[in-house]
């Protein structure tokens, strides 16, 4: 999935993978191959790939010639991309099965990768990240359908994911060159790729669902609409963001420290927040997004971000992990939900990056952090009122 950037219930059954038909031939997945273990490998390299190649693209298209507003509009492009292949292949997979989309989204990513050591001006950079931002949108709602089906659980999922994160952060700070941090994200990708063989479709329920649901859009409008919202004040910050970092004082070492802290806090907190009301978790997440966007404006001193990084790693736990929970529980069409959900997310991956590049161009990152706790604010009102789901199975 398209990343927060700095940017998961209660049982976690360990099931062995059936036997499964393939043409003539019976394939028998590994003893130890459980779905719990393959889903959790698949998650933590996928991210780690993502986050290997993300932390410090805004600085590597600076270096291509891009002002604040490209950095920005770069950003956009992966966003567009990533919410029309979320989108349609969630939709696709409740439909056809989820295997097939699963690998064809891996692979796409993993190739996706070397494309940006094509990049020379800022135009190609933004090409070779929309292709980065389709394949992810492939593969990314169609997996936690697949996984919610399986596990009947989220968050220990995504946590994994934040895990990942937290790799390719730390591998980020050790490699030297943009070019090694690109190549090492296309193979950790493509390891991804090969372990999905290792899993196999139980059931293909083959449900019928409208080109444009807006059935589901409608009951949980309130839900989309203030994920929307805060991650489009979230975008336009983390648009900017090690540029910000850079700007008071930060290193590139610091950079990644502050993205460690977020992550290993979102580690431990997504595991912990899907035990209790998802809509209370919500709400929670929203408002405390709000607060760490203005202290991010106050802050004059780059190891000041550390602490709010900690409370942000709760916040976004509470937020996402709430969310898609609420989500799952209330309705059977998992894939085309969780799509619902990413292309809310990529929605504002496009609009939050302009408001990014475009208020700091013309004011100052200060400016922007109090416009995106402005939005995160107005995403905490529209979410009042919000009740417990009622689980409805297949």
């Amino acid at each position: 999935m398209v990343r927060q950037a700095h940017h998961e219930r209660e049982y976690f059954p360990s099931l062995t993978l059936p036997r499964y038909n393939v043409g003539m031939r019976r394939f028998t997945p590994p003893a130890w191959a459980s779905i719990p273990l393959c889903l959790a490998a698949i998650n933590l390299l996928s991210n780690c790939a993502v986050e290997t190649s993300n932390v410090f693209i805004a600085l590597y298209a600076q270096e291509k010639g891009a002002t604040n507003f490209e950095v920005g509009l770069i950003a956009a492009a992966s966003g567009i991309a990533f919410l029309v292949s979320s989108l349609l292949f969630g939709r696709l997979s409740d439909i056809h099965g989820r295997m097939n989309y699963i690998r064809i989204g891996l692979g796409l990513t993993a190739v996706s990768y070397l494309t940006q050591l094509l990049a020379q001006t800022p135009m190609t950079l933004l090409a070779a990240r929309a292709f980065i931002g389709f394949g992810l949108g492939i593969n990314s709602s169609v997996i936690m359908a697949y996984t919610y089906e399986n596990q009947k659980q989220i968050g220990s999922f995504i946590s994994y994911g934040a895990l990942g994160w937290l790799i390719g952060a730390v591998t980020a700070l050790i490699l030297k060159s943009y070019n090694e941090l690109f190549i090492v994200s296309a193979s950790t990708a493509f390891v991804a790729f090969l372990i999905s063989f290792l899993l196999v479709e139980k059931t293909i329920t083959h449900m019928k669902v409208a080109m444009f649901p807006v059935n589901l859009i409608k009951s949980d409008w309130k839900i989309y609409l203030a994920f929307f919202l805060r991650q489009m004040g979230g975008n336009a910050i983390w648009a900017i963001w090690p540029l910000y970092q850079a700007g008071i004082g930060a290193t590139k070492l610091w950079i990644a420290l502050v993205e460690v802290t977020n992550m290993v806090g979102q580690i431990v907190f997504m595991r912990i927040v899907e035990r209790f009301n998802p809509a209370r978790m919500f709400q929670i997440g929203l408002l405390l997004s709000a607060g760490i966007f203005v202290a991010y404006g106050l802050a004059n001193q780059y190891w000041q971000l550390i602490p709010i990084q900690l409370v942000l790693a709760f916040a976004y736990s509470s937020m996402f992990v709430g969310a898609l929970s609420y989500l799952l529980r209330r309705h059977p069409e998992y894939g085309t939900t969780s799509g619902l959900m990413n292309s809310a997310n990529a929605l504002s991956g496009v609009f939050g990056p302009f408001i990014g590049g475009g208020v700091s161009q013309a004011w100052n990152y200060a400016t922007l952090m109090y416009v995106g706790a402005g939005i995160t604010l107005l995403s905490s009102l529209t979410a009042r009122g919000l009740k417990v789901p009622k689980t409805t199975e297949k």
